[in-house]
């Protein structure tokens, strides 16, 4: 197949995040399965209008506030160049509807997860109204067009807003099975806490902040946190974190490359996501994967990649008060800890971005045959 795909970014943006990763993992396969592949994107400072990342030639146009708008012109001016048997919208953030615009092409959709009133803490308001907006309809409007959501709280909430569920397909997203794995030559620290993701409010990472306070209120036990990540939160948290008194006790290490990422994740007693929303919760798989226990907000896509008291657990509400009680739960019982992270590791097996890439090329050469 020759497959051409919109993304508002490609792997070497600044900016990018768990969509790329995804796109890259899976497409990259793709291309060594044979098929082609181009990736139309937006253009960041510095960039080459043109590269080929792991086979994938991307191709970068138009400006990041207005790619959506430029997308039915960049799209044709691609085709004009080559014969393409699909066209892919990954969305994230703003939809294309390349599906109205060359009826004559199969269309295909991605879905990671819908901001929902989440956008509301990312940006300023008319934006984030904007995109609201545009998510609410977005399903309608792709309604009969072939879509792949990565979890299945996605897909549920994508049919509350008018997708037609016969259409939908739930493919999640994988991890490098055998690079995320147990290392016994690295020992745990019995007291260190991990959180690894972009510091957004709606991630909510002072809640773990005050998990901490709670716990050494309670029990006197004095815990660490790694904070793996960027973001425009960074100066919120550290304030929160010197008015706790967690000075020295919490490290944010910034953005690190895989192997540091790793190292922190065998290192780690517990890793905690106390996310308000997420598409699927790969952190979550990583550190399953590295044998870690998770402790999670019950919350769209961490459902999905937490299974409550087997790999992880799961509370209720945003409830800081039952977060500090899960972590206290497991800092006490050393083997329920250890089976969860036996359980994890068994769990995260099941998601490898080949087992992914597989599924996707299943899906689109069976929407291709039927066009």
């Amino acid at each position: 197949m020759n497959i051409l795909a919109l993304n508002w970014r490609d792997m070497e943006h600044p900016e990018a995040g768990g969509a790329e990763v995804h796109f890259t993992e899976t497409f990259s396969r793709l291309v060594d399965k044979g098929h082609n592949v181009t990736l139309l994107t937006t253009r960041f400072k510095g960039c080459r209008p043109d590269t080929i990342c792991r086979g994938i030639e991307v191709l970068r146009h138009g400006s990041n506030f207005t790619f959506n708008w430029e997308a039915p012109f960049i799209i044709k001016k691609a085709l004009k160049a080559k014969k393409y048997d699909c066209i892919i919208d990954d969305v994230n953030k703003l939809p294309f509807y390349s599906n109205v615009w060359f009826k004559s092409i199969p269309c295909a959709v991605f879905y990671h997860h819908l901001f929902g009133k989440t956008v509301f803490g990312l940006t300023n308001p008319p934006m984030a109204l904007y995109v609201y907006l545009m998510e609410r309809v977005s399903p309608r409007i792709y309604s009969k067009t072939a879509c792949c959501a990565v979890s299945t709280s996605t897909a549920e909430e994508l049919v509350r807003h008018g997708m037609d569920k016969s259409g939908l397909t739930v493919i999640e997203n994988g991890i490098d099975i055998n690079r995320y794995c147990l290392d016994k030559s690295i020992q745990r620290d019995d007291d260190l806490l991990v959180f690894v993701g972009r510091l957004k409010k709606y991630k909510r990472v002072d809640a773990i902040l005050e998990a901490m306070s709670i716990i050494e209120n309670n029990s006197g036990r004095k815990l660490k946190l790694s904070v793996i990540g960027t973001g425009d939160d960074l100066l919120r948290l550290k304030k929160r974190a010197g008015g706790l008194g967690l000075e020295g006790r919490v490290d944010f290490v910034g953005f690190v490359d895989e192997d540091k990422k790793i190292e922190l994740l065998r290192k780690a007693a517990i890793f905690v996501n106390p996310s308000e929303k997420e598409g699927w919760g790969i952190t979550n798989i990583e550190a399953a994967a590295c044998g870690v226990p998770v402790v999670a907000n019950d919350a769209p896509g961490l459902r999905d990649s937490v299974v409550d008291s087997e790999t992880g657990f799961l509370y209720a509400n945003n409830d800081v008060q039952a977060l500090a009680s899960s972590i206290q739960k497991l800092l006490d019982d050393g083997r329920l800890k250890e089976r969860l992270g036996i359980n994890g590791r068994a769990w995260a097996e099941k998601f490898s971005w080949d087992a992914s890439a597989k599924r996707i090329e299943e899906w689109l050469l069976k929407i291709v045959s039927e066009k």
